[in-house]
């Protein structure tokens, strides 16, 4: 686990790195003023993040933040995913139909029981151009599952439109914020002293395929299969 894990840390200061010097390599949602009632939407596999961690961010991250910059979209607990693996990014109309979903279901159903039960370690806060996340870390477990959805979703014709700043090293990413206007001074130097915070251990025994907007609010979302690794 240590050397994939250490593959994704550096992954992870790598993206921060570019996006200093203006570099973006990775599809980002854009910044909006009401991302509850957004009708766009993303096809995606992705697990809820379990209560106690849900809390645990909610009370050390959220809070603090929101009493800073009170003007952004912070999630709610029971909002709060990870996404496994995208396969059509948010957009209005889909970019994706009911029998895609329908061949993705199929495929997800074949494949991701095939895989087994692991863990992530939730830490590490981090600032993208419109959103702030909590990063998950684990080993090559996610590394091979992503790879062969991937493989999967092209061979059916429903490829992933989404653009990864690498095509070997996964990572989780945990939303917890989306920005409606430019943040705050004061917001983004409380985020940089959180960096390092380490929130726990998350187990993913299953999967979900869902439709849903940018902040999975749920008046968009729509579970369309639910898959368990063995």
């Amino acid at each position: 686990m240590a050397d994939y894990f250490s593959q994704q840390k550096s992954l992870v200061r790598e993206i921060e790195s570019s996006l200093l010097k203006g570099i973006q390599k990775a599809t980002t949602v854009k910044m909006q003023k009401d991302y509850a009632n957004d009708d766009q939407i993303c096809l995606t596999s992705s697990v809820f993040v379990p209560e106690n961690i849900s809390q645990k961010i909610t009370e050390d991250i959220v809070r603090p933040l929101q009493k800073i910059d009170y003007a952004q979209y912070y999630y709610p607990a029971d909002s709060m995913h990870l996404t496994i693996k995208n396969v059509r990014v948010i957009k209005n109309p889909p970019s994706f139909s009911e029998e895609d979903m329908l061949k993705v279901d199929k495929l997800f159903t074949e494949l991701i029981p095939k895989f087994p039960k692991f863990e992530f370690s939730v830490e590490d806060v981090v600032l993208w151009p419109t959103s702030i996340a909590v990063i998950a870390y684990c080993d090559e477990t996610l590394q091979e599952l992503v790879t062969a959805l991937d493989k999967g979703l092209k061979e059916i014709g429903v490829p992933d439109d989404k653009k990864y700043a690498s095509d070997s090293v996964y990572f989780g990413n945990i939303t917890i914020c989306r920005f409606i206007q430019n943040p705050s001074e004061e917001l983004l130097e409380a985020t940089k002293k959180l960096r390092n915070r380490k929130i726990g251990k998350m187990n993913i025994e299953k999967i979900n395929l869902i439709t849903c907007n940018a902040v999975y609010h749920p008046s968009s979302r729509r579970i369309i299969g639910e898959y368990k690794l063995k």
